[in-house]
């Protein structure tokens, strides 16, 4: 799925107007110092896949988006296994709220 981009605008009013509620739904899964997240938020209402490693980059890395609940276990599977089997993988964020410039 190609990422949808989202205003940080609409974003953050969004999220305020939901009460600064977290995700909806969730999935989450430890691999080491790795935690893959898959959730539903509350400020965009898409699912996305975010990766934290606290030994290489530090911070939240979101590297998918998916069309509904189903492709969303599906791509968290998926990047369970990378990050296991190889978890020094490259990871590029989609940049949904293009602040990427």
């Amino acid at each position: 799925m190609k990422p949808v981009k989202v205003n940080p605008i609409e974003g953050v009013l969004q999220f305020l107007g939901s009460g600064m509620a977290g995700p909806k739904e969730w999935i989450t899964d430890k691999v080491g110092d790795i935690t893959v997240d898959t959730s539903l938020p509350s400020d965009t209402y898409i699912w996305e896949t975010g990766i934290e490693r606290l030994s290489i980059e530090g911070k939240w890395v979101i590297v998918e988006q998916y069309p509904n609940k189903k492709k969303a276990q599906e791509g968290h599977s998926k990047w369970v296994i990378l990050m296991k089997e190889n978890p020094g993988f490259p990871l590029k964020d989609i940049d949904m709220w293009s602040l990427d410039t």
